[in-house]
């Protein structure tokens, strides 16, 4: 029998199988790495993409939000403006209404009463400090500004006897101004 060595040939085969191998892992790495390189540029540009669209979201938002700055200073001001019309509007309304105060005021004080200051604190409330010879006319300027249209008797705040001179009643009274049209119709009434 002839001896033929076999080892030789195995030895050839299994370093070519090992090349074989380290080759196919080697391509595989590059494969893998190229699979990973081609995932994070996708990655990439798809963060990017977002990004992109954030940053428009925000411009957009920003360019909405003074938008809407502007809008509530509009209505702001319109608001002013409506406030400033509509006390025009009341002033133009309570013109005449001084003029009947006073109209009314003179039909309502009886003779014997001497009116020293009138006192308008707000649209309604008048304060009137005078002098009257008896209390009775105290008492009749008072049933007058209660028969009267446009003044309401509201409270004797004080009487006292006068020491000097000529004897009187000082007195304090509080009133009320009544305007016809928006006192009966339960608004309310007053000048401005």
């Amino acid at each position: 029998m002839a001896l033929i060595n076999l080892l030789d040939w195995r030895e050839e085969a299994r370093q070519q199988r090992q090349k074989e191998f380290f080759i196919t892992l080697g391509l595989m790495a590059l494969f893998a790495v190229g699979i990973m390189a081609l995932v994070t540029w996708a990655m990439g540009n798809k963060i990017d993409g977002q990004v992109e669209r954030n940053n428009y979201l925000q411009n957009e938002i920003g360019q909405l939000d003074r938008q809407i700055a502007e809008i509530n200073e509009i209505e702001k001001k319109l608001e002013e403006l409506e406030n400033q019309m509509e006390v025009i509007q009341n002033l133009q309304r309570s013109r005449p209404e001084v003029v009947r105060l006073f109209d009314e005021l003179v039909r309502s004080v009886p003779e014997g009463i001497h009116l020293n200051t009138f006192e308008r604190k707000n649209d309604k409330d008048l304060t009137f400090q005078g002098r009257g010879e008896t209390n009775p006319r105290i008492s009749e300027f008072m049933r007058k500004m209660d028969s009267s249209e446009r003044l309401r008797y509201k409270d004797l705040k004080e009487v006292e006897k006068e020491r000097k001179g000529i004897p009187a009643q000082i007195f304090v009274l509080d009133a009320l101004q009544v305007i016809p049209g928006l006192d009966d119709k339960g608004g309310q009434g007053g000048s401005r």
